[in-house]
């Protein structure tokens, strides 16, 4: 089973961030896709231009091949990473040009032929299928860029999807070709109808393969997001195709296009039995936002750096409370565009806060190391107080939320450098609290190595360290409610980092909750997830409700 391995910085230890609206799909004449499997080759070997050619004969509506790059970065298609099952060659595409490829003969040795047949060449592919079949493009190893210029040239751009499995490549694909609708499986630890809506809600996509539960396919559809299920095999047959038809899906996927469409002619199941997603609008979920978006606005002179995306209540009460989100990334990388979209459909669509997610100066090359984070979070605020009384939200109190080295500035600034006493609890997502201690970050480890570029200094007990340590701040005076989230086993901060706050939190008598998630590494999967969001929410009702 292909695994997309998926994330938000925040939530998940990688991400894809998409908030765009949805391509749109080939259209078929059909509302179910019937989509050949490396070309319908079961009388020809496959992923060649026969293959596709029969899959077109089958009257399918799309053909699946695989995309790899040679040697010398020509586009070609096979499965394999090797040539050895499919040809009478040896070795890795990777490693071989395309002259060496295209004098191979094609074959599989368990289906020995007579007639000759070459690996091809993806121009070739988009050639032949252009206007009469659809691609479905199976993103194995190639470069974005010269995949989508190939598509252009072809004018395929309206009949090709693509699977990605990996993130930064679905970044590249968003980044590159927007217009591209855009296939993915979920990740294994998504087991239920909330954690779809939670897996969905952090990004744009267009197809998932991997949904065999019926209340979930539901959920996908609801999301605007079709299912095609891998149903391909030697022996697969009209069980297989009923089974995979009553769960109300929208494609499937065969070794035998011509049986399959044979099977849903006879029985009146051509259109399948599922949603018909091709009249939905691919903008109605952004037409239905309950908030509005200010991105990119200015609060300092740092450039992008200074920048901050603010989301608004569409029926903003006077006075609305605000939070901040800060982003992570170990204080080198990271953007403001990290803030999940359900939350913000929560917070603020629903329950009726402003959010402002801001940037800040990144360390690049010894450049704006610590102080200059804190100096642009209280920046940031200022900025946002001094404009409260233009759009009559409440500029005097905040909650501070962030990520990573994001929370762990949340928290620096809430107990060391509120002057003003504006903070009035801080939700901490794995943050570093002492960065202090060496027993966390021994010599030569990732967490070392991220501190001593952050603060420019090695010794853990100079002075600069204990300034840029949140509980070095911490006391009685300048506590404010804080809960604490983290992951047992995360080898980037050690859990040990929340259990000390929390003990000193407590010591302190300052209200505060630690939650545990044992499993968990340096962020959360979906089902922890959904359990941090709750909590989160539960929290802020209790002490920064938001009216």
């Amino acid at each position: 089973m292909r695994k997309l391995l998926v994330f938000i910085p925040l939530l998940i230890s990688a991400c894809f961030v998409f908030a765009q609206p949805k391509a749109l799909l080939p259209e078929t004449p059909y509302k179910l896709a019937v989509i050949a499997h490396r070309g319908n080759h079961t009388k020809v070997p496959e992923n060649t231009l026969a293959a596709i050619k029969a899959a077109i004969k089958s009257k399918a509506d799309y053909v699946e091949v695989d995309l790899r790059t040679t040697k010398d970065g020509h586009l070609v298609i096979l499965h394999d990473a090797t040539v050895d099952r499919m040809t009478n060659g040896t070795g890795n595409v990777s490693d071989l040009t395309l002259q060496e490829i295209s004098r191979l003969k094609v074959g599989d040795k368990n289906k020995p032929t007579r007639k000759t047949y070459r690996i091809p060449e993806f121009r070739e592919v988009l050639k032949a299928a252009r206007g009469k079949i659809n691609i479905y493009l199976d993103f194995k190893a190639a470069d974005v860029a010269a995949t989508y210029r190939q598509i252009q040239e072809a004018e395929m751009e309206g009949q090709v999807v693509v699977y990605v499995n990996k993130i930064p490549l679905y970044k590249e694909w968003r980044k590159i070709a927007p217009g591209i609708p855009l296939i993915t499986s979920v990740i294994d630890e998504v087991k239920n109808k909330d954690q779809l809506s939670f897996f969905l809600s952090q990004g744009t996509i267009e197809v998932l393969d991997n949904v065999y539960d019926r209340e979930m396919v539901t959920t996908a559809n609801d999301n605007g997001v079709a299912v095609w299920l891998d149903v391909e095999s030697e022996q697969e047959g009209p069980d297989d195709w009923n089974k995979a038809l009553q769960l109300g899906i929208q494609g499937v996927q065969t070794d035998h296009p011509d049986a399959l469409i044979a099977y849903l002619n006879k029985n009146g199941l051509r259109n399948g039995l599922g949603k018909d997603l091709t009249k939905e609008d691919p903008y109605a979920k952004y037409k239905k936002k309950a908030y509005r978006e200010l991105k990119n606005i200015k609060y300092g002179n740092a450039g992008e750096e200074n920048m901050l995306d603010a989301y608004f209540p569409k029926d903003m009460q006077p006075h609305a409370r605000v939070i901040v989100y800060i982003h992570g990334g170990g204080w080198t990388r990271g953007d403001k565009s990290e803030f999940p979209k359900q939350m913000i459909e929560e917070l603020v669509g629903q329950r009726g806060y402003i959010v402002a997610s801001i940037n800040y100066r990144l360390v690049k090359d010894g450049v704006n190391r610590f102080p200059a984070q804190i100096e642009d979070v209280k920046k940031a605020l200022a900025f946002i107080s001094k404009n409260a009384a233009k759009y009559q939200y409440n500029g005097n109190e905040y909650a501070l939320m962030g990520g990573s080295a994001g929370a762990h500035l949340a928290m620096l600034y809430a107990y060391g450098f509120d002057r003003e006493k504006q903070v009035k609890t801080v939700i901490d997502l794995w943050g570093p609290t002492d960065l202090t201690d060496k027993t966390v970050r021994p010599d030569g480890s990732d967490a070392d190595n991220i501190v001593i570029n952050f603060l420019g200094e090695k010794d853990p007990n100079a002075q600069i360290t204990k300034e840029a340590s949140p509980a070095y701040y911490l006391n009685k005076e300048t506590g404010v409610p804080t809960i604490l989230f983290h992951g047992g086993q995360d080898p980037l901060v050690k859990v040990s980092q929340a259990e000390h706050l929390y003990k000193k939190l407590q010591e302190l008598g300052i209200p505060s909750q630690l939650e545990i998630y044992p499993d968990e590494k340096h962020g959360v999967g979906p089902a922890a997830a959904v359990d941090v969001f709750k909590k989160i929410f539960d929290w802020l009702d209790k002490y920064y409700p938001a009216k």
